[in-house]
């Protein structure tokens, strides 16, 4: 599902065929409730009086979405709060809207209207991405239903991790910035802590070279290859996907039959081969995926970078050693 739909196309979507797209219907305001599992979380006050001065003049012109409630004759708002609430401030007693059935509302219908009316903060994308997560859904399932990529995805999935100093900065920065911030987190968390704590709000720019200057003392002094208390070792180069899969192909063809060589077997290094959804790689254990322990670190076939997925949708399919 893309986010370049119409609204005619969202509205078609959220009635879900129960009902034609037509003329909508004029619905009393007092029986309309929001839905409290919304997205949407914070309303700008003064967005709101322009918008209730607008209605005023020029009315409700774009019909809110309306579910039928489980309570006969109330309706729950499916898409339009914003809207919902200005006619209210405007003193409309009732609006136009379309109506369907009783039933549930589709949270990611309701999320792209938000997303395209750039009306979410990134504390109001990461809930409903963490949310959606413990649901069950996982971050590809995630990124094609909203439209956006695994890596917008990934930042927002990553907020529920960060320390609270960093959660704080999403109200001043970007979430692009923050997750460089947090990123660098992960290998010196002192560092990064003590510069937040200096500043309320970061450039994406000055972010991304803040994060790379903590990293670069990080791993260039000699004798912090440990970093501070609870710091994450610094990330290590991938070996060439060539050479992991020589190595593999060389552990197949080796047969170790004298105990020497089972001895000489629990000192070897193990490639250990995973399915990722319709894609083949090499989980690489010696990494810690920086989405944190529920995620892995896996170099797929081909690919010349490695990428972090939920550990819950590979499949192990060959351990060889080396």
């Amino acid at each position: 599902m893309a986010l370049d739909l119409s609204f005619k196309q969202l509205i078609a979507v959220a009635e879900d065929g129960a009902a034609t797209i037509g003329q909508p219907t004029c619905i009393s305001i007092d029986r309309i409730d929001e839905d409290p599992d919304q997205p949407r979380r914070s309303f700008d006050e003064t967005k709101l009086d322009e918008l209730a001065q607008s209605v005023l003049q020029h009315g409700v012109l774009q019909p809110i979405v309306l579910r039928q409630a489980t309570e006969e004759g109330r309706y729950v708002i499916v898409m339009g709060a914003r809207r919902y609430r200005a006619a209210k401030r405007a003193g409309l007693r009732d609006m136009p809207a379309f109506v369907h059935a009783a039933g549930s509302a589709d949270r990611y219908v309701q999320m792209i209207e938000n997303i395209q009316r750039d009306d979410l903060n990134a504390p109001e994308i990461a809930a409903f991405i963490a949310d959606r997560l413990e649901q069950g859904d996982n971050q590809a399932d995630i990124s094609r239903k909203l439209g956006k990529p695994r890596d917008w995805v990934s930042r927002y999935a990553s907020v529920q991790n960060m320390p609270e100093f960093l959660r704080s900065k999403l109200a001043g920065s970007s979430i692009r910035a923050v997750y460089e911030l947090y990123q660098a987190w992960r290998e010196q968390p002192n560092a990064v802590e003590t510069l937040c704590a200096a500043q309320e709000s970061f450039t994406d720019a000055h972010a991304r070279r803040l994060a790379r200057e903590v990293r670069t003392k990080v791993r260039g002094s000699p004798a912090d290859g440990e970093g501070a208390p609870g710091a994450q070792p610094a990330r290590r180069r991938i070996a060439p996907q060539s050479a992991l899969r020589d190595r593999a192909t060389a552990a197949a063809e080796k047969r170790l039959n004298s105990s020497d060589d089972r001895n000489e077997r629990m000192g070897t290094s193990l490639t250990i081969r995973v399915r990722h959804h319709n894609r083949t790689g090499c989980l690489l254990i010696d990494r810690l995926a920086f989405q944190g322990s529920r995620h892995a670190v896996v170099l797929i076939d081909g690919a010349e970078e490695a990428e972090e997925v939920p550990a819950s949708t590979i499949t192990i399919e060959e351990i060889l050693s080396a």
